[in-house]
C-alpha cells in the first residue's frame, strides 16, 4: 500500500488525525541496560499504546544517530513494532542533488522501509525528484517552519517564499506524492498554503511545546472532506506519565476541533487585508475628529508616515509598493517629500533602480538644484507617494520634475483616500496607482470585527458628501 492509502485507512479506522512522533532523550528512556534495548524496550512501549489512535509515526532520524550506531539499531527495531497499516514518516529532512540525493532516497526508502520522508525544499526539484522515483513514496516539503526565525527566509519577496515553495510543488508531483510542511504556529500561512495546494496533505508540526494552536490550525488546514492534515506531536506524549491517556486526550481534542472547523474554516487573509488590518493595529489608521491639510474636517485620518516605526509592516509595504512598480515602465524611482522618501529609497533598493526626488525648496547654498539624485532630461520617472486625498503635493513635485525635462506617466499610492485624486491625476496627464482605497480599508475592519457600524457609517457618509 501506498503511504496516502496507509494514511487514509488510518484516519478512517482511528478517527485520528494525530501523529506520534518518536524522538527518544536518554531522560525518558527505561533505566539500565544497552542503548540500543533501551531504545526498542522505549518505542515498543510507545507504539503498543498508542497503535490505535494514531494515523501514523514520524521518527526523528536525529535523535537516534545521536546514539551512534546503537541507535540506529535501536530505530530498527521500533520500526518492526510498529504495525504495517500504520504508514512511518521519517522526519529526515534531506536536501541534496544527483548521486547524494539518489543516495538518501534510497537509504529512507529501502533500508529504513519508511513511507514518507522529510525533505529540505531549497534545492528545488533536482532535490526531490530522486525520491518520486519511489512509487506509492511521499515527500513532505520544508514550507514554512515552526522556528521564531524561520520567517526571515520563508517570509521573504513577493510573494514570500514559502508562499512560491507552495506554488511549485503542485508541479513537481501530484497530491499524494507531494505534501508540505507548515508550522500550527502560523495559522494564517497554514491557510494560504492550503488555498494554493487544497488537495495536499500538510504536516502542522508546533502544536503542544512550541505553542501551535491546534484549533486555528485544523480550521486553516483541514482540506474540504475534513481530512488532509497531520498533527505530529512528540513531547507531549512521549514525556507524559500515561502516554495512552495524552495521546487519547489529543486524538478527542483534535477530533473536536475538526467538527467545529467544518462549519468555521479559517480563510487566508489577502494582502489588501492584511494590509488594512497592520494599518489599524499600528495606528496608522485613526477614527476621530481630524483637521486635514485642506483644512476640512475628517472623521478617519490615515499616518502612514508610523509605517517606518514597524519593521514588520514596513516590510510589508515596501514589498507591494515593489510589487506595483516593477510592471511599469521607467528610468527613476521617485518619491514626494517626505512621507514617501524613506519608502522609495527601499523600494529603489529592492528593483535596483536610481532613486531621486524633488525637493521642496530650492537649495540655497551649493548647486541650488530642485531635485536629489542622478538623472538625465529625457528620462521617465515613476512617482511614489503614501496617501493621496486631491493630489496637490504630488502634482507639485510632477510640475517640478517636469520642469527640468523628466517624464513623469505613472503615480503609485499606499491608500486613495477616493477624495478627487485619481480625477486630478488623469486631468494632469497621470495614471494613478492605488494599493488600497479608503473604501476597503473600512470593508475590512468592519468584517474583522476591528470597528463598530457607526464608525463605519459615519465614514461612509463622509467619503459620500
Amino acid at each position: 500500500m501506498s503511504f496516502v492509502s496507509k494514511l487514509d485507512a488510518a484516519v478512517q479506522k482511528n478517527h485520528s488525525l494525530l501523529c506520534v512522533g518518536l524522538d527518544p532523550t536518554l531522560e525518558i528512556l527505561p533505566a539500565g541496560g544497552e542503548i540500543e534495548d533501551r531504545l526498542a524496550e522505549w518505542g515498543k512501549a510507545i507504539v503498543e499504546q498508542t497503535a490505535d489512535l494514531v494515523c501514523c509515526y514520524k521518527p526523528n532520524l536525529a535523535f537516534y544517530e545521536q546514539f551512534g550506531l546503537p541507535g540506529l539499531r535501536g530505530l530498527k527495531r521500533i520500526l518492526q513494532t510498529i504495525p504495517a497499516e500504520i504508514p512511518v514518516l521519517l522526519d529526515a529532512k534531506r536536501g541534496d542533488i544527483g548521486s547524494t540525493a539518489e543516495a538518501h532516497a534510497k537509504a529512507v526508502f529501502e533500508q529504513w522501509g519508511a513511507d514518507a520522508v522529510t525533505l529540505n525544499s531549497y534545492l528545488g526539484e533536482d532535490g526531490v525528484a530522486p525520491f518520486l522515483k519511489y512509487e506509492g513514496k511521499t515527500v513532505f516539503l520544508l514550507c514554512y517552519t515552526s522556528n521564531p526565525s524561520a520567517a526571515e527566509v520563508q517570509l521573504h519577496g513577493e510573494p514570500p517564499m514559502f508562499e512560491h515553495i507552495a506554488a511549485l510543488a503542485r508541479n513537481w508531483g501530484s497530491p499524494d506524492q507531494v505534501g508540505l510542511v507548515v508550522g500550527a504556529t502560523q495559522p494564517e500561512a497554514l491557510a494560504r498554503v492550503r488555498q494554493i495546494c487544497p488537495q495536499n496533505w500538510i504536516l502542522a508540526p508546533g502544536v503542544g511545546a512550541q505553542g501551535g494552536d491546534l484549533g486555528a490550525s485544523l480550521r486553516a488546514g483541514l482540506r474540504a472532506d475534513g481530512s488532509g492534515l497531520i498533527i505530529p506531536v512528540s513531547r507531549a506524549v512521549m514525556g507524559a506519565p500515561d502516554p495512552r491517556r495524552a495521546a487519547r486526550e489529543l486524538c478527542d481534542l483534535i477530533q473536536r476541533f475538526a467538527q467545529e472547523a467544518k462549519t468555521n474554516p479559517l480563510r487566508p487573509l489577502s494582502t489588501k487585508e492584511k494590509l488594512a488590518v497592520e494599518l489599524f493595529n499600528t495606528g496608522c489608521v485613526k477614527f476621530g475628529s481630524f483637521t486635514l491639510a485642506s483644512g476640512k474636517q475628517s472623521p478617519i485620518y490615515i499616518d502612514l508616515r508610523r509605517v517606518v516605526s514597524f519593521p514588520d509592516l514596513f516590510k510589508l509595504v515596501t514589498d507591494i509598493y515593489a510589487g506595483m512598480v516593477k510592471t511599469l515602465t521607467f528610468d527613476r524611482i521617485a518619491g514626494v517629500p517626505y512621507a514617501a522618501l524613506p519608502t522609495g529609497a527601499v523600494v529603489a533598493w529592492q528593483l535596483q533602480r536610481p532613486f531621486i526626488y524633488p525637493r521642496k525648496e530650492a537649495k540655497t547654498h551649493g548647486t541650488g538644484q530642485m531635485i536629489e539624485g542622478a538623472f538625465e532630461a529625457g528620462q521617465t520617472a515613476v512617482i511614489l507617494e503614501d496617501v493621496i486625498t486631491s493630489g496637490g503635493s504630488i502634482l507639485t513635485s510632477v510640475d517640478v520634475m517636469r520642469q527640468t525635462g523628466l517624464l513623469v506617466k505613472d503615480v503609485v499610492v499606499l491608500v486613495d483616500r477616493e477624495q478627487g485624486g485619481a480625477a486630478q491625476m488623469a486631468e494632469a496627464g497621470l495614471s494613478l496607482h492605488a494599493a488600497l482605497t479608503i473604501s476597503e480599508i473600512m470593508d475590512t475592519l468592519k468584517e474583522k470585527a476591528l470597528i463598530d457600524a457607526e464608525t463605519y457609517r459615519s465614514v461612509q457618509a463622509y467619503l459620500n458628501e
